[in-house]
């Protein structure tokens, strides 16, 4: 069952507090002779300015995140001229890369680092204006490392208050946009605790705010990274005052007892629940006041749900909020008991179609597994139909799979959702008899069916469809473009002894146990590894003290793990500074029937791929699609990128898997990096041509962004590679434009 929802006491468009104020300003401003009809504009303050689409002002360019620009200087007849304008280095160039989506406000272009430190540039020149370092507020001495998609620009209503904030780990910095200068009567000396303010110890906290929030009036919402295994953060949506920074409201994606969807969960005695979070970001209707967001799989274990039987709300799901109380106005569920990590990756994009000369605002959600829900943004309904379908049963024992799954009918799937031996790769005879070989080790099955015991290929897999990149989307023409990722994934569960006996177990049985837990998903079981992005950590030569540090502060694709800490730290590390088979004290042979105890299983999540590290299926490996969203249809589909070792071999036009997003603009053009070539392109949005492309230092694993200054229309790019495609770091910002 799709479960749906109305709050009809939400289905104001604004409040009456609201209109009263507007009906008080309107007095003010007619006594004063001013035009009455922008009273409107200025109670709503810096965000209206910011949301229109020449400035990119706003973290994917518009509050709506469609990714687009009114610009046209640049176009499909002159993007051939291209060239770069100039270039900024940070000056250190580490893991995992650059991911952010530079702002432009006032002249200045803002963006983060791999340190998360906030900079600001001239946007014209490129030269730097002010860095602002985040640890010189932290005590310790080491760096601070993390995913950071970008910046937010807050000013007060008369503009005289303008700050940047910060969204580091679990922090949120207020910063003076001109000075860089810390604003130290925001929240606490400066920031706000993150950590604070949800249903959960702020000690047993372990929140990265990965993506940046996004201010609404005189409000700061904020979303974001929570762990998938157990224990776990809620994943809860709040929102805080962005003047003082003091809190103001949740929403609880977990529902507590007597909340809507709270009767969707079979909670454990003795499980940390959480997940359910909207680690992509959030978007916002500033007309009706509404604020959007997608959440992520619940938590723990992302193949493995015995602990979290029940559809799971609000976990998979497309949320609509008030964005003035945090107040559920309705949701739509994509997936229903997710087990397959199948996150819903980018904010919801708000997108108002046109046809036969009447609009419809809709919301579309873009989800790994290809699949495209285009819901009515004023009720949550179905757009284009979508039917519930059997999918397949769980074998492994504890498990409860959903028996049905929402299928959208338009538009069709933007990727392979099944695999059969006709679909492996077939690039060379070597590379498809080592395939074949792996491909009968295991089983295969339709989209949704789970993980076993002697592992299952799915397709897509968790790195599959579209990604955190989101979309583009031209309202002139109604079209969606979405770069998307063929990659399958092979998803076993390892059976474990329900419990141990902590006390009489040695430190390295006990650091097994958290391993099995904790760590599996990507370094697999008995630490074999899965590479090219997770190494096996059998033989380790790091010390003790910089395996502490790397779980810590992370590094590269490894999150931080702030959880694990004390005596359990020091267990982990006794695990896995050992190299004689200590697991198999904890693994147990199969098991009939499953204790309430967690944990039961260690979740394999390898990629399927060939004996060089490529996706194990027939190219293309990774697509630009055009979509109709009026007709629900696919216009076209091209492979987007190369993989360099191949094409030195002849093979070419494989796709890849890419990161980041694409934009769109009025020249016809849609721009793109986020490929393991490390280019970025130009495709004419018309037929799917690339017009220009341009060799970067580093990949571009971020969205790009276009503005205009002083009449100069330029395109800038977050090159500093590393990432899921694991190619070498870099640390340039570059921006391209037409010669002068």
């Amino acid at each position: 069952m799709t479960i749906t929802s109305d709050n009809n006491k939400m289905r104001r468009v604004k409040t009456p507090i609201y209109h009263l104020l507007v009906v008080l300003t309107w007095f003010q401003l007619f006594a004063c002779g001013k035009d009455p009809k922008i009273a409107e504009k200025e109670i709503q303050g810096a965000a209206s300015r910011l949301n229109n689409h020449r400035d990119w002002g706003i973290y994917r360019g518009h509050s709506t995140g469609i990714q687009y620009s009114e610009l046209d200087q640049i176009n499909t007849g002159n993007v051939q001229k291209l060239e770069k304008a100039w270039e900024y280095k940070h000056g250190n160039p580490i893991g995992p890369g650059m991911y952010a989506n530079p702002i432009i406000i006032d002249g200045l272009l803002y963006f983060t680092t791999p340190e998360v430190n906030a900079v600001a540039l001239d946007a014209v020149t490129g030269e730097e204006v002010w860095v602002f370092k985040p640890d010189d507020y932290r005590n310790d001495p080491r760096p601070f490392r993390g995913r950071n998609r970008g910046l937010v620009f807050w000013e007060d209503s008369d503009g005289q208050n303008k700050r940047i904030l910060n969204f580091v780990k679990d922090r949120v910095y207020a910063i003076d946009a001109k000075t860089g200068a810390l604003i130290t009567s925001f929240g606490e000396r400066g920031w706000i605790d993150l950590r604070k303010n949800l249903p959960q110890d702020p000690d047993l906290v372990d929140f990265e705010s990965t993506t940046q929030g996004l201010v609404y009036n005189n409000l700061i919402i904020v979303g974001g990274r929570t762990p998938e295994g157990d224990p776990s953060t809620p994943g809860d949506i709040r929102a805080y005052d962005a003047l003082t920074g003091e809190f103001r409201w949740i929403f609880h994606t977990i529902p507590q007892p007597g909340e809507f969807g709270y009767d969707t969960w079979e909670f454990e005695k003795g499980v940390t629940y959480g997940g359910t979070n909207p680690w992509g970001g959030l978007t916002l209707d500033e007309e009706r006041g509404w604020v959007f967001l997608a959440t992520g799989s619940a938590a723990p274990d992302f193949i493995y749900g015995g602990m979290r039987k029940g559809a799971n709300l609000f976990a998979n799901t497309v949320l609509a909020l008030d964005a003035n109380t945090g107040k559920r106005i309705w949701h739509y569920q994509t997936l229903h008991h997710d087990i397959w990590d199948y996150d819903a990756p980018p904010a919801p994009i708000l997108a108002t179609v046109t046809s036969d000369g009447k609009s419809r605002d809709i919301v579309v959600q873009l989800t790994k597994q290809g699949l495209t829900f285009v819901l009515d943004r004023e009720t949550g309904e179905p757009v284009f139909p979508i039917v519930e379908l059997p999918v397949p049963s769980s074998k492994v024992p504890g498990e409860e799979a959903w028996p049905t799954q929402p299928f959208p009918l338009k538009p069709p799937p933007l990727n392979r959702i099944t695999l059969r031996e006709s679909d492996l790769s077939n690039i060379s005879p070597e590379t498809h008899a080592f395939v074949l070989e792996k491909f009968r080790q295991h089983e295969t099955g339709p989209l949704y069916t789970p993980a076993s015991h002697a592992g299952v290929i799915t397709m897509p897999g968790h790195q599959g469809g579209a990604e955190w990149g989101g979309a583009a989307f031209d309202p002139a023409t109604n079209v969606m473009y979405v770069n998307i990722n063929e990659a399958p994934t092979i998803h076993s569960l390892t059976p474990l002894a329900a419990e141990i006996d902590m006390e009489s177990a040695t430190p390295i049985e006990r650091g097994a146990a958290l391993y099995n837990t904790t760590c599996t998903a990507c370094h697999g079981v008995n630490k074999v590894g899965n590479p090219p992005l997770f190494p096996p950590l059998t033989n380790l030569t790091l010390s003790s003290d910089s395996i502490k540090a790397i779980l810590a502060y992370g590094r590269g694709m490894m999150p931080v793990f702030e959880n694990i800490k004390g005596d359990q730290l020091n267990d982990l590390v006794s695990y896995l500074k050992n190299n004689d088979s200590a697991e198999d004290a904890v693994l147990s042979a199969p098991v009939d029937s499953i204790s309430t105890t967690a944990p039961r299983y260690a979740n394999n999540t390898p990629f399927f791929v060939d004996q060089n590290g490529y996706p194990a299926i027939s190219p293309p490996w990774g697509t630009l699609n055009a979509v109709d969203l009026d007709k629900g249809e696919i216009l076209w589909k091209v492979p987007l990128g190369e993989y360099p070792d191949l094409v030195a071999k002849g093979i070419r036009n494989t796709g890849s898997k890419s990161f980041g997003g694409p934009v769109t603009t009025a020249g016809n053009l849609v721009f793109i990096a986020a490929t393991p070539d490390e280019k970025i392109r130009a495709f004419d949005n018309r037929s799917g041509t690339v017009l220009w492309e341009y060799q970067l230092p580093a990949g571009g694993y971020a969205t790009p962004s276009v503005y205009m200054v002083n009449g100069r229309q330029y395109l800038v790019i977050a090159a500093g590679g590393g990432g899921k495609n694991g190619t070498k770091v870099g640390d340039s910002i570059i921006a391209f434009a037409l010669p002068e």
